[in-house]
């Protein structure tokens, strides 16, 4: 059975990673028969201070279908690196931009790791991404190239429009391979409209740049149809959550808005089955769980076009939006408030057909068994 050396941020217990953190839960339970998942991490969650509980140092801990090896805060030396992947078959890295990707990617350069060493890019490269920190990054990346880091680097991308962000930024020599993330396995729903006049609307993500929220609040201030509208997500970053808080301030009487919190992440696809639509024009994702869990859950994503999932409207299941036409998000929502009961239940099925099938397409013909073999 081949070793895989795992690199990244947070893991289970963790959640307000998000994507990153369910795309090795979903690799590892449709994998973790086949390889063994030797996941290095941090000892715990985004901007806490304590570690996961009743965790384990220097030895392994069993977690789902990985092995979790638990570092705390200043662990990923060099050193500390070095022996943690000593005794894999391949390296996979989660994002460029972190501590232990650099270091990683620096080791490879110097022939201190000899395994193959797989970056996965995690979106880090689509237009709206890098345009967050884009001069740290930017001197980042013109450092890399500078000492050809990147030349024994191969990078795991979910689609073609990702391969070509990497291409676009590091190179177009950029050696990529095609793994689209994993999606959880998706039941069959019956979907029953509530009897009300109100659409029941959600965001669920992160709260930072990235996810976009005060454009999506920004959106509701033209729409006329009556909104419920709920917010769920880890406050990552507290002046864009203020601002949001401004702009909510001035809605309309129409939209009530409320902030409900973080969801848990082992429930969300029911609890997007409790809404209509879910708003969510981020500035980019590389593949977007959020978004197929919504599909799941049969509620109607309202999303930018910056991710892969640009279908959804010849699937009769949702709307990919341009960020630069704010009117078509709006008409976009009234359409769906103006549905008649039975077309938003067939729209709802449709959503959660295309999860199924997504799901069987996605485990039988995954980039991953070409990495990993």
């Amino acid at each position: 059975m081949k070793t895989i050396a795992v690199l990244c941020g947070r893991y289970l217990p963790g959640y307000k990673d998000g994507g990153p953190v369910r795309t090795l839960i979903n690799l590892t339970d449709c994998f973790g028969e086949r390889y063994r998942f030797k996941v290095i991490t941090n000892d715990r969650d985004h901007g806490d201070t304590e570690p996961y509980p009743n965790i384990k140092y220097d030895a392994p801990n069993y977690v789902r279908n990985a092995e979790v090896w638990y570092l705390q805060p200043g662990g990923f030396s060099k050193n500390a690196i070095l022996k943690s992947v000593a005794d894999a078959d391949l390296i996979y890295v989660f994002g460029p931009f972190n501590d232990y990707a650099y270091k990683t990617m620096w080791l490879k350069k110097i022939g201190k790791i000899r395994q193959p060493v797989y970056v996965a890019s995690m979106g880090s490269f689509s237009h709206g991404a890098f345009q967050i920190k884009n001069k740290k990054k930017q001197l980042f990346i013109k450092a890399c190239k500078l000492f050809g880091i990147f030349k024994k680097i191969i990078w795991s991308v979910t689609s073609n429009i990702e391969k070509e962000d990497v291409q676009r930024t590091i190179g177009q020599n950029a050696n990529c391979i095609i793994a689209e993330d994993l999606p959880r396995k998706v039941d069959h729903l019956e979907f029953k409209c509530k009897e009300s006049d109100r659409l029941k609307v959600i965001f669920l993500s992160r709260i930072c740049k990235k996810k976009n929220l005060s454009f999506a609040l920004e959106i509701l201030k033209k729409v006329q149809c009556k909104v419920d509208f709920d917010i769920f997500g880890n406050i990552e970053d507290k002046a864009y959550w203020d601002k949001c808080k401004t702009i909510i301030n001035d809605l309309p009487d129409n939209v009530n808005t409320n902030y409900v919190g973080i969801a848990d992440s082992n429930k969300v696809i029911e609890l997007f089955s409790n809404y209509d639509v879910f708003l969510f024009p981020t500035l980019g994702e590389n593949y977007g769980h959020v978004i197929f869990e919504a599909l799941a859950g049969g509620c109607i994503p309202i999303i930018s076009d910056q991710t892969p999932w640009n279908d959804l409207e010849t699937n009769n299941c949702g709307i990919a939006i341009p960020l630069t036409q704010e009117e078509l998000f709006v008409k976009g929502i009234e359409k769906i408030a103006d549905l008649k009961k039975n077309d938003l239940i067939e729209m709802k099925q449709c959503a959660n057909q295309y999860a199924q099938n997504k799901y069987r397409q996605s485990v039988a013909n995954s980039g991953y068994k070409k990495i990993f073999d």
